[in-house]
């Protein structure tokens, strides 16, 4: 019997491959690969390690039970293999319904992730899949997420097959090992899937969060995905190529196939964990993804693409980098309106002087590209209400008329107009405003941002228990949608109008929980804090939101706290640089609104006197403004 160096050695051999790339595949180091194919390690640790050489040589299934017994390790045909496991060693099975055998190439496209849009649904044709007699269609089950990989269609001349989408298959099952997502599934599609309309009705079929499929001819793999059409929008190319010539095409499917199957893996982890909005989660996978970049250029976009939507969310979410990838895919793709769109609400995010102006600049380009586009309107909207400039109530109010427009029952356009007359508040806005919520429910029954705008248009009529009716509205988006930032902020702000300071804390804990990184809320949960009997804790959120905007009301909170905590110098410095930015406030009623009570707290803390009695404090707690009163 040979040993396992000389089988080692002799298969290697009989492939062509570098112990280099065959280590690296393994994966161990290329000095224990080489000790093992000269003899000083007689027998590998790890019964795994020999399977996987095994698998990179394509050895048939006697030749993998030789080399497991030279390694001293029991053969595959003791046990039989469980029934859900791929067979990558099978060829792929021929479909009665595939096309003639004459090879042929087609343009690729991919449907991935979308745009990083507002409440956007994108309507696919449903095209009817091929039936086998025998084929037994794989459904979701509860509390799962399903991976549907279909058999690649093969274009290959003589038809030779092989068994693609085992191989990915596999690595996607050890990488969401690896990953601990026990609630994701791979299964394999019964019938080849031709086009992106035939992968979204795949996807409604099985409930399936993602759909793999591809082809693959005599000099290339090419493999792409498709999101549910609810949730996506066709994107850029995605090609995963990985043969160059029809000679390399045995050995870079038997042996050449694994980083790329990775990057497939990877890829198709991220996006399940962006769908879940497990953002710190995709960063993580997606960065792996990048190491290293895939080489095609359009599948590097699309990747920076998904990682730049990642780092839009969770706890550390950072705005700068997502803005830079984005701008990344802009260079490659610069009419990509997915790209655009996702830039412009990444600047609305971050929130720096200049930012709205940017993303606005953007938007218009995306329309420009793309008039039709209902989430870009909408998003336009959105932009002009943040950046806030005079006239620009009114231009978002356009642009959410031109999405109902072109998409008449947009649920999510409704909400943000009710939004926008509630703003702008001149004569019967306030009953367009209800009436457009009414309607958006009407759609949608559990649109909790629908709720919430309820709630700002009942404290901005002022009717006798309105505030009342305000917290009901914002109670049922909560139900709807526990970890709505808005609505938790909203809900404390009116708990503290009406002196429920202990609910109102609560509140504008978990606001600030959810959104840790924005200064409003900061400051609201400083300003409370403080006025409840705990400055010294309040000091740590003022801090927090002085760090993203020096100037502004975060300055006056922390002043107020340094004030009650007895260190009137830093206070006195605190107050003076809220007075220098109501100085420089462009709107008229904000030097009238705070100078006169901020100056004569500096006189009086010069003094060492104390302003702040009962009345005061009162007056001082976190209450509710409606978009566009603010007088600064």
């Amino acid at each position: 019997m040979r040993t396992f160096a000389e089988l080692l050695t002799s298969y290697m051999e009989l492939t062509g491959i570098g112990d280099a790339q065959f280590a690296r595949r393994i994966p161990v180091s290329r000095p224990t690969l080489i000790r093992w194919k000269e003899g000083q390690t007689a027998r590998p640790r790890y019964r795994e390690d020999v399977a996987r050489c095994a698998e990179l040589l394509r050895l048939t299934v006697d030749e993998t039970d030789e080399l497991l017994l030279a390694a001293g390790f029991s053969p595959n045909a003791a046990s039989a293999p469980a029934e859900s496991a791929p067979t990558p060693d099978a060829p792929a099975e021929p479909d009665a319904a595939a096309p003639d055998a004459v090879p042929r190439r087609r343009r690729l496209r991919v449907a991935v992730a979308a745009a990083f849009l507002l409440a956007v649904t994108v309507a696919a044709a449903a095209l009817a899949l091929r039936p086998r007699d025998d084929a037994v269609y794989p459904a979701v089950a509860p509390g799962e997420s399903l991976i549907v990989i279909a058999p690649f269609v093969n274009y290959t001349a003589g038809g030779q097959g092989f068994n693609v989408v085992g191989r990915l298959r596999a690595t996607i099952d050890g990488e969401l090992r690896k990953a601990g997502l026990a609630a994701v599934r791979t299964v394999e599609w019964p019938s080849e899937i031709g086009g992106e309309a035939a992968a979204e009705e795949a996807s409604r079929r099985s409930g399936a969060a993602l759909v793999i499929w591809g082809e693959y001819d005599s000099g290339r793999v090419i493999a792409w995905f498709t999101v549910p059409g609810s949730r996506s929008a066709p994107r850029a190319q995605q090609i995963v190529d990985i043969a160059s010539s029809p000679a390399e095409l045995p050995t870079t499917i038997n042996i050449g196939l694994t980083d790329e199957v990775r990057h497939v893996a990877l890829l198709t982890l991220g996006q399940i964990y962006l769908e879940q909005r497990e953002f710190d989660r995709a960063k993580t996978i997606l960065v792996r993804a990048l190491d290293p970049p895939p080489s095609a250029a359009a599948a590097l976009a699309n990747l920076r693409f998904l990682l730049g939507r990642a780092y839009m969310g969770g706890e550390l979410a950072d705005f700068d980098e997502a803005i830079w990838l984005f701008t990344q895919v802009l260079a490659t793709q610069p009419q990509s309106v997915e790209a655009l769109n996702s830039r412009a609400l990444a600047f609305l995010d971050r929130g720096r002087a200049g930012d709205g102006q940017r993303a606005v600049a953007d938007l218009l380009r995306a329309l420009s590209i793309r008039p039709e586009r209902a989430a870009t309107s909408l998003n336009l909207a959105v932009a002009y209400l943040e950046r806030g400039e005079e006239g620009d109530v009114d231009r978002a109010l356009v642009s959410l008329g031109e999405a109902l427009s072109a998409q008449p029952d947009y649920a999510g356009a409704l909400v943000n107009r009710a939004g926008a007359y509630i703003t702008r508040g001149a004569p019967g806005d306030l009953d367009r405003a209800f009436d457009d919520l009414d309607r958006a429910l009407e759609i949608q029954p559990d649109f909790a941002s629908a709720y919430l705008n309820r709630g700002n248009a009942h404290l901005a009529r002022g009717s006798a228990g309105d505030l009342e009716r305000a917290i009901a509205e914002l109670d049922r988006a909560i139900e709807l949608s526990p970890n709505l930032p808005a609505a938790r902020f909203n809900r404390g702000l009116i708990h503290s109008e009406l002196g429920n300071q202990n609910a109102s804390l609560a509140d504008l804990r978990r606001a600030q929980e959810l959104k840790p990184r924005l200064p409003e809320y900061n400051t609201a949960l400083c300003l409370q804090l403080a006025l409840t009997g705990d400055p010294q804790e309040a000091l740590q959120f003022c801090e927090r939101a002085v760090a993203v905007e020096p100037e502004g009301f975060a300055s006056d909170a922390t002043g107020l706290a340094n004030a009650l905590l007895g260190r009137p110098e830093q206070a006195i410095a605190d107050f003076e640089r809220f007075l220098a930015w109501v100085d420089a406030s462009p709107r008229d009623g904000c030097r009238s609104r705070y100078a006169p009570t901020r100056s004569s707290w500096t006189a009086a803390l010069s003094s060492g006197a104390d302003p702040f009695d009962a009345a005061t404090l009162h007056e001082l707690r976190p209450r509710p403004t409606l978009p566009g009163a603010a007088p600064c």
